[in-house]
């Protein structure tokens, strides 16, 4: 009962320890905990623990950066492309009789390019 409350402790406070860090700082630190167990349990000795948590830190890093490197791509491109959003508005009224009637429609552009906003047009 008692490693199973001092496992979870150990493993909440390494998970938010790791909030408001970067990618790459998140992969080495996964990367460094993974690979110490993993050299741990290669090596059996205090030796093996450290070159496995030197080799994930590096690994989980470079993994970390690679996302990081991608994500910011991605935004990049989407800053680029800029969207368009039209929305139409058809006006509908109901008349004494119980009738609908439609009034007319309303259509709204809005764009946003490299450029800038380039703001609403109807």
């Amino acid at each position: 009962m008692n490693r199973t409350i001092l496992g979870l402790t150990l493993t909440a406070l390494a998970t938010t320890s790791l909030l408001g860090c970067t990618k790459t700082e998140e992969g080495a630190a996964w990367g460094a905990g993974i690979g110490a167990l993993a050299g741990q349990a290669i090596g059996g000795d205090t030796g093996g623990t450290l070159i496995g948590a030197g080799i994930g830190a590096l690994v989980g890093g470079a993994v970390g950066s690679s996302q990081e490197q991608e994500a910011q791509q991605q935004q990049q491109q989407q800053q680029a492309q800029g969207s368009t959003m039209r929305r139409t508005t058809i006006h509908e009224t109901l008349d004494a009789d119980g009738n609908v009637i439609k009034t007319g429609t309303t259509t709204t552009t809005s764009s946003q390019t490299s450029d800038g906003y380039t703001g609403l047009e109807d």
